[in-house]
């Protein structure tokens, strides 16, 4: 059931507040996998800052595959933007064979 309010500003404060906690809550998720995944690149000696920025070319996001699997995979040496997509779809191809997808509760797992 919706909470009832008593006039548009009440709402729009209702708003705010739950967008406030929302963005918290992104915040300390991205920081928490953030030191996550610097945990399992200080193996290979490598540190990302920011999680979205430092995973976007492949690079950083092929290392974690290969800790994380003991697997050795291709990648492709350029910083072209031709490159850095084919280095995703390198990762994403490799968690495609190894069927692994989100689970309900959001965790994602290889499928047995």
């Amino acid at each position: 059931m919706w909470p009832s309010y008593q006039d548009e500003h009440e709402f729009n404060a209702h708003l705010v507040c739950r967008m406030c906690c929302m963005d918290e809550r992104d915040r300390v998720q991205k920081k928490t996998f953030t030191k996550w995944v610097n945990k399992h690149l200080m193996k290979v000696r490598k540190h990302i800052n920011d999680l979205y920025e430092d995973l976007r070319d492949g690079h950083n996001l092929i290392s974690l595959l290969e800790v994380l699997s003991g697997i050795k995979l291709p990648r492709e040496k350029g910083r072209m933007r031709f490159h850095r997509l084919q280095n995703v779809q390198i990762a994403l191809d490799f968690l495609k064979q190894r069927q692994v997808r989100p689970s309900q509760d959001g965790l994602w797992k290889e499928a047995r």
